[in-house]
C-alpha cells in the first residue's frame, strides 16, 4: 500500500521538537512500510520458486520418461540389424568348421589315426568287455 505523503512548503519554520517528530514518524512509517513489503516479496518469490521447482520436476520426468523410450526404439533397431549379422556369421563358422573338420579327418585317415568316432567305439567296447568280464569273475568265484 502507498502512502501519499503531502509535503507542505514551508511557510513558516518548523519548530525543533516539531521536526524531530516528524523525522522520527517518517523513519517509522518507512520501516513498517519495507516490513509489509518485503514480507509480500518474499512470499510471492516463495510461491514463484514453488511453481518453477514444480515445473523443473515434471520436465525431468517428461525428458528421463522420452530417453527410456528412445533408448528401448535404438536399443530394437540395433537387436535387429545385428541378430542377422550374427546368425549369419554362426553359421559360416559352423560351415567352416565342419569343412576343416573333415579334411583333417581325411588327412589323419590316411596316415593311420584313427577318428574321433573309432576312438569313442573302442572306449565303448571295452567298457562292454569289462562288464562282461567282471560278470564272469563273479559267476567263476562264487561257483
Amino acid at each position: 500500500m502507498r502512502q501519499n505523503v503531502k509535503i507542505k512548503k514551508a511557510a513558516k519554520p518548523v519548530q525543533g521538537s516539531d521536526a524531530g517528530r516528524t523525522l522520527w514518524l517518517a523513519s517509522l512509517g518507512a520501516v513498517s512500510l519495507a516490513q509489509k513489503q518485503g514480507e509480500k516479496a518474499i512470499e510471492a518469490l516463495v510461491a514463484e520458486g514453488t511453481t518453477y521447482q514444480n515445473r523443473a520436476v515434471k520436465l525431468r520426468k517428461t525428458l528421463n520418461n522420452d530417453a527410456r523410450k528412445f533408448a528401448a526404439g535404438v536399443e530394437k533397431r540395433v537387436a535387429g540389424m545385428v541378430n542377422p549379422i550374427r546368425n549369419r556369421a554362426v553359421k559360416n563358422v559352423k560351415e567352416v568348421e565342419s569343412a576343416v573338420s573333415e579334411r583333417i579327418g581325411s588327412v589323419l585317415g590316411r596316415f593311420g589315426v584313427p577318428s574321433k568316432g573309432d576312438v569313442q567305439e573302442l572306449l565303448t567296447r571295452v567298457s562292454e568287455l569289462n562288464r562282461e568280464i567282471k560278470a564272469g569273475t563273479r559267476k567263476s568265484a562264487r561257483a
